[in-house]
């Protein structure tokens, strides 16, 4: 699901030249935990420079906290919006940084899948410090990915994630079988 702001409509239709988008990621997964054992997250910046940024008020993890972003090389290739696909967004990471690695190996061991969300930020730069402010929440967030597929060599780490198919699932979720409701078989 994707929630857009008008600000980032803006920053994308003009262009303006004192406007900065700062892209990031976080992954979610139950072993991304910090010192106090308490939930983490991996939180990245596709930026060279790191980012203290504020969730939006519904965050998952840290709602309506600033947290920072680590600057991350990363390919990201957002879902595509074509009728009848899901939508997969693709990540490519080349030399994963010695501060992620150690929570990537920690996800592989566990059978879980990684939550991922990608936010947008629109900053603002200042005319007289030439310094650019983050907006107070982000301006475009597309959450509800689940990492699906995830392949690992020594020199590169890529995966997808994609969103859950609706389509396919059960309805109702409920099974009806003759053990628990015998009546609905004709029998007592």
């Amino acid at each position: 699901m994707a929630t857009w702001s008008e600000a980032i409509a803006e920053a994308y239709a003009s262009a303006p030249a004192d406007e900065y988008i700062v892209a990031t990621l976080e992954l979610l997964h139950p072993v991304f935990v910090d010192e106090e054992d308490a939930a983490d997250s991996v939180r990245v910046a596709l930026d060279e420079r790191a980012w203290d940024l504020t969730y939006e008020a519904s965050a998952p993890l840290f709602a309506g906290e600033t947290k920072t972003f680590e600057p991350l090389a990363l390919q990201v290739s957002l879902p595509e919006q074509e009728e009848g696909t899901m939508g997969t967004l693709k990540l490519t990471l080349d030399n994963v940084p010695r501060s992620i690695w150690p929570k990537l190996q920690a996800a592989a061991q566990v059978r879980a899948s990684a939550k991922v969300i990608y936010r947008e930020w629109v900053a603002v730069r200042d005319t007289e410090t030439g310094v650019y402010t983050p907006s107070a929440a982000p301006d475009l967030i597309i959450d509800q990915l689940t990492m699906k597929v995830v392949t690992a060599t020594q020199l590169r780490l890529e995966g997808q994630a994609g969103f859950v198919d609706m389509l396919n699932k059960a309805f109702p979720r409920r099974l009806f079988n003759r053990e628990d409701f015998p009546g609905l078989f004709g029998g007592a």
